[in-house]
């Protein structure tokens, strides 16, 4: 009996051909996509899952601050306190690009970790070579991945070897382990012992005249015993607080498995992915593969006439309800087997523009699992099922009198299904060209803003630390620059625009807004170099240097001052403030301009050197400038980046997600595209009849197109109204999470309706015109 099924399916789909290639050609596409997304989500979802105890570790997190840095001797207190914990260790990551020197050269790490020993016993790390169980055999010990051990030392065994950490710390190899996993979120390229004081990355203080209150903070990891509760021993903890203070007051438990995706506290410089974005592909995905759903029930519920006479025929015979279902669904999962076929070899040929778009690494071989291949013919046959029900149930369920006499449906009814069903697919292709429209303008709107400096020609050079008997090799180097008639200014600092190093509690007298505020310590030249105003106050003058200091605008109305007459910073030595500058971004789009401190003083070790060349001196600039450091500074690492293409670089996820929704986008209107067509053959062949009436009545070619056309304009326009109050809740909502975004202004509005209007008439004009363009004669045989 299923071979009768089969057979007779295949026939059918073969003198409907026509029909057959469009249905499995859109929900090839659909499957093709949904495959493709499927690879992206089960990546992202199985971050961190190589651990052999990932369902156990979790995270100290700070509540009361919002912060996952705490002072690291919090971990000891809870190790000795609560016997749940079976193990801790330490995390921190350097944020930023760390000078290393081996015997013979130097560069950067921009991955480089302060850990304990314990890491490596709550984590699952591969060894190389190197002690497994206590990598750190003393303070000065780094273990290594097998990738930076070839940037450091080639082709050499880096074991044993001696490498200088910020071009001055020594550290011997001990251990060499295997690169990270894709999915790991804790990564480096170098880990260094955080018993080393030196390796405590970043420390603060809220008084400098109270030096109990330094901190050193750290990520705190903890491996809890099997079946403990992180939910209770948070309670726990909570309710014993005072054992934790003055390091912190609450705290709570951050899952492994959820950080990932769900960590918003500050101070995480792990990988973060975007659980939002992955919603949105889910939605995405069955989106589209609804599309080519209602594709195909539509062109199979629109076919209905010219299966009446078969339908009935069966009835006449004896069929019931079941074969009648049975034939339809052979039919669809037929379809669905065709189209899940060319679907995966689509994913194939696109896998590398996923991989390009999503910035990862995706291969098929992920889908090679007894899971997956079980999933994959469980959705087969689902998808053929829940695409052939609908007009299996419609076809079958009525006498076969009616059948015959072509009366299954009312004609309203049946309209009425169909014109839903058309209108919700270019609802959601408006939706999604008016979605494209306003990511691209945002991330232009932020790109383009301006950041409160010129950008433009002007460079940063990360400064390594140069050793004692260097340095007067590097106040040459840096005279030379000066004396560069292709360079208009150089300033020092430590600290820049974006990436700020250090924050000082501002303790200024009779004030209750007293804050941390993030400082960047510069030289005289820093607001000529960066082009930043002082809008209030004065400006420098001699003798100032190493008294005073300026803020921004925004920290003058977080300190709420009339003036600035006797205001001072109270910590590092102490400030006279006398002056505001300019609000300028130091932080994405995404935060408003916060409270920041520029610190006018000499004593500081110099971390940039800021660069703003003359016009049209930057290539025969940047030329110069390495000459001269080769000659000046031969084996320290010359590293720098433009500050325009370093702030394009903090929307770089923002336009992978433009262009992730532009893919997507076009994909789902490629497929509402197929449907369309699909219909526009069907509704010109069922119209023939009065077609070629119409032409042998004198009818014109433009005439019989319009009439043709008119249906799918009406779709369009009310497919626009329903969409106009999805697109702006969805599109308020997703600005929301920028501080500075652009307008919804009308036009946008109309813009997404007439592209998908546009789409709408091209797509139905060609078969329009085919069918105006026919002979009456032929079209009146036809019927």
């Amino acid at each position: 009996m299923i071979q009768y099924y089969i057979r007779s399916a295949l026939r059918n789909l073969w003198l409907n051909r026509k029909f057959t290639i469009i249905n499995i050609t859109g929900f090839a596409f659909a499957i093709s996509v949904c495959l493709g997304i499927s690879l992206f989500l089960t990546k992202e979802y199985s971050y961190d899952s190589y651990n052999e105890h990932f369902g156990l570790i979790v995270r100290l997190t700070d509540t009361k601050n919002n912060s996952s840095i705490i002072d690291y001797r919090a971990r000891d207190i809870l190790q000795k306190n609560f016997p749940e914990i079976e193990n801790s260790c330490l995390v921190l990551r350097s944020g930023h690009p760390i000078e290393i020197r081996t015997s013979d050269k130097g560069l950067y790490l921009d991955d480089i970790m302060s850990v304990d020993n314990n890491f490596f016993k709550v984590f699952t790390i591969s060894f190389l070579s190197g002690q497994t169980f206590s990598p750190f055999v003393n303070i000065n010990s780094a273990v290594v991945t097998e990738t930076s051990a070839r940037k450091l030392f080639g082709d050499d065994n880096a074991l044993g070897k001696e490498i200088r950490v910020w071009g001055d710390i020594p550290v011997t190899i001990t251990g060499i382990i295997r690169d990270f996993p894709d999915n790991a979120s804790i990564t480096a390229g170098l880990l260094v012992n955080a018993e080393n004081e030196k390796f405590k990355f970043d420390q603060w203080i809220g008084d400098s005249r109270d030096l109990s209150t330094y901190r050193w903070p750290f990520q705190i990891f903890l491996k809890l015993k099997e079946k403990s509760s992180p939910e209770t021993l948070t309670a726990k903890i909570n309710a014993s607080a005072e054992l934790l203070k003055p390091y912190v007051e609450t705290i709570g438990l951050l899952k492994l498995k959820e950080i990932y995706l769900h960590d918003t506290a500050s101070g995480s410089e792990t990988k973060q992915g975007n659980a939002g974005l992955l919603r949105l592909l889910t939605i995405i995905a069955l989106i589209i593969l609804l599309l080519a759903i209602i594709n195909y029930v539509n062109l199979t519920v629109a076919q209905q006439n010219k299966r009446n006479k078969d339908t009935g025929i069966r009835k006449t015979f004896g069929a019931g309800t079941f074969d009648i279902l049975s034939h339809f669904l052979s039919e669809s999962i037929l379809v669905s087997l065709a189209a899940f076929i060319l679907g995966i070899y689509l994913l194939w040929i696109m896998l590398p523009l996923y991989n390009a778009i999503f910035n990862t690494n995706l291969h098929l071989s992920y889908f090679f699992n007894v899971p997956f291949l079980a999933g994959l013919a469980g959705s087969i046959i689902l998808i053929g099922a829940i695409s052939g029900s609908i007009p299996a149930i419609l076809l079958s369920g009525v006498t076969p009198m009616r059948v015959l006499t072509g009366t299954i449906l009312p004609q309203i009814k049946r309209q009425l299904y169909r014109d839903t069903m058309t209108i919700f697919q270019f609802s959601i292709s408006i939706i999604l060209i008016f979605c494209v429209i306003v990511v691209q303008r945002q991330i232009r709107f932020v790109k383009h803003r301006n950041p409160g400096f010129s950008e433009e020609q002007l460079l940063r050079l990360d400064l390594p630390n140069i050793q004692e008997a260097d340095i007067k090799k590097a106040l040459t180097l840096l005279d030379e620059y000066r004396r560069s008639p292709f360079i208009k200014s150089v300033s020092t600092s430590s600290g820049v625009p974006g990436e700020i190093y250090m924050s000082m509690g501002s303790n200024i007298e009779n004030s209750t807004k007293n804050m941390s505020v993030p400082c960047i310590l510069a030289d005289t030249l820093f607001l000529k170099t960066f082009g930043i105003r002082v809008v209030m106050g004065r400006d420098l003058e001699p003798g100032d240097y190493g008294k005073v200091c300026m803020m921004n605008e925004a920290a003058y109305k977080h300190f709420e001052f009339e003036d600035l007459n006797n205001k001072r910073f109270n910590n590092y030595g102490g400030f006279d403030i006398i002056g505001v500058v300019n609000d300028f971004q130091f932080t994405s789009l995404h935060k408003t301009i916060g409270p920041a401190c520029i610190m006018f003083t000499p004593n500081f070790r110099p971390t940039s050197m800021n660069i703003r060349f003359a016009a049209n001196g930057t290539g025969p600039g940047m030329d110069a400038m390495k000459k001269i450091w080769d000659e000046m500074l031969p084996g320290y690492p010359f590293k720098y980046q433009f500050y325009d293409e370093w702030f394009d670089s903090l929307y770089r996820s923002e336009e992978r997600f433009g262009k992730t929704i532009s893919l997507f986008a076009l994909l789902a209107i490629v497929i509402s595209c197929i449907g369309i067509l699909g219909l526009s053959i069907f509704s010109s062949e069922r119209r023939t009849k009065e077609i070629g009436v119409r032409k042998a009545n004198g009818a014109k070619v433009g005439e019989i197109i319009r009439l043709l056309n008119r249906e799918f304009l009406i779709w369009v326009v009310t497919a626009f109204a329903a969409g106009v109050p999805v697109m702006l809740i969805a599109m308020r909502k997703w600005l929301s999470t920028f501080a500075y975004r652009t307008s919804l202004d009308w036009w946008i509005f109309a813009l997404a309706g007439v592209i998908a209007l546009v789409i709408a008439i091209t797509t139905v004009s060609w078969q329009s015109w085919r069918a105006a363009r026919r002979n009456p004669v032929e079209a009146l045989r036809y019927e």
